[in-house]
């Protein structure tokens, strides 16, 4: 009787054992579920990100065998991806297209959508072990147990998907591509791609734009028609001599915009993807200019401002806080500033001097960081200055 009491017991205690293990698997399943999609909303619940295209993994697709498991990285230049993401509260933006979160299901409703009853057959989605092979080979840390922790993205607008599903941890985004399709030969298909936070970048800071003022040397620089290293700023403006004429573009406090602005503006999200990738932020904090062929000017501190263009960064040390008339004289000056009261809603941004007498083009903007048409000449105006007055002698649009 002892006996079977005592085996009685044991039975019960590894049937608990038992019960108790599993019930710990189950759990640990649920909050490694909970943890990826949690983490990534926590991610991407901040003010601002932009995450700027850091690596792509592709693989083989053919046609008996379906999709390799080998994965390969590709050759691909950050310049040369066509998406970078901006995130603000929770919200993805690419240039100009908001979109919006929507579950797996509606995805997948919307996506076969697209195609005809006898196209979807076609369709099939990558399983959870080809996800995490692709998120593993991108670098991260963390897998997933199903497709639903994923973040699946629609445009606002008309609703359309795309083809990448999004996790994210620390300071990188991880974009996976879902769907593939049956083909007839051997192809090469995009697996998935990582971007990393400009929040690992050296920020940049507000500074007064009078503590600008000054003379501007790039020592490095190989002086040229189109490029003296001198840069010349006073009063919010940034000067400079490129054949025979002055450029002049505004120097732009980022403060003064609003955040959802800014994040929605794709001349901002252009450069701003250009600092990233020369290892620093625009941030709204930032105060910075730009000029006619696509440079961008950041400045760091009250001496020290860096160019960032052609794949260069370009640095440049403030030597005088004032700036010599033989540099910049005070009749061109006087030129800009009464150009800009004769032409409402529009911006003197060069002078020409040539054989006759001073041209002045016109633009509709010389705010280089936020209008997509800044510096784009509008009209060119032949001017006369007397007793320190302009007058317009001729126009040609």
């Amino acid at each position: 009787m002892r006996k079977r009491y005592i085996l009685g017991l044991s039975f019960l205690l590894l049937l608990l054992t038992s019960c108790a293990a599993q019930k710990s698997k189950q759990t640990t399943k649920q909050n490694a579920t909970v943890s990826v999609k949690t983490t990534t909303n926590h991610v991407l619940q901040a003010k601002s990100k932009t995450w700027v295209f850091t690596k792509k993994v592709v693989s083989q697709q053919t046609k008996k065998r379906g999709v390799a498991s080998q994965l390969t990285t590709s050759m691909v230049s950050k310049t040369d991806t066509t998406t970078n993401w901006v995130t603000a509260k929770g919200q993805f933006m690419a240039g100009s297209v908001n979109y919006k979160k929507v579950s797996l299901k509606e995805w997948r409703k919307n996506l076969n959508h697209n195609f005809v009853k006898s196209g979807r057959k076609k369709i099939h989605l990558m399983s959870v072990d080809q996800v995490n092979a692709v998120l593993k080979k991108l670098g991260a840390n963390f897998r997933i147990a199903h497709l639903t922790e994923l973040i699946f993205l629609a445009t606002k607008s008309n609703g359309l998907t795309i083809a990448q599903a999004f996790a994210a941890k620390g300071h990188h985004l991880y974009a996976i591509n879902i769907p593939y399709f049956d083909n007839n030969q051997t192809l090469t298909i995009d697996r998935g791609e990582v971007f990393t936070d400009t929040g690992t970048k050296k920020a940049t800071g507000q500074i007064s734009l009078a503590k600008l003022n000054g003379t501007w040397i790039a020592p490095q620089t190989t002086t040229s028609s189109t490029d003296t290293g001198k840069i010349l700023i006073k009063d919010g403006y940034l000067y400079q001599q490129r054949f025979d004429s002055f450029e002049r573009s505004a120097i732009q406090n980022l403060s003064t915009y609003s955040l959802i602005s800014l994040n929605q503006n794709t001349t901002y999200a252009n450069q701003k993807i250009n600092a990233a990738n020369a290892g620093y932020q625009l941030t709204q904090k930032t105060v910075a200019s730009g000029d006619s062929l696509g440079y961008l000017y950041l400045f760091i501190n009250q001496n020290k401002m860096i160019r960032i263009g052609a794949g260069v960064t370009t640095n440049y040390k403030k030597v005088n806080t004032l700036v010599a008339a033989s540099d910049l004289p005070q009749d061109d000056i006087t030129i800009f500033q009464q150009m800009d009261q004769k032409n409402p809603g529009e911006a003197a941004s060069t002078i020409t001097v040539k054989a006759g007498p001073a041209v002045v083009g016109m633009s509709k903007s010389i705010k280089y960081l936020t209008n997509p048409e800044a510096g784009q000449i509008t009209s060119n105006q032949t001017i006369s200055l007397n007793n320190g007055q302009v007058s317009v002698s001729q126009s040609e649009n």
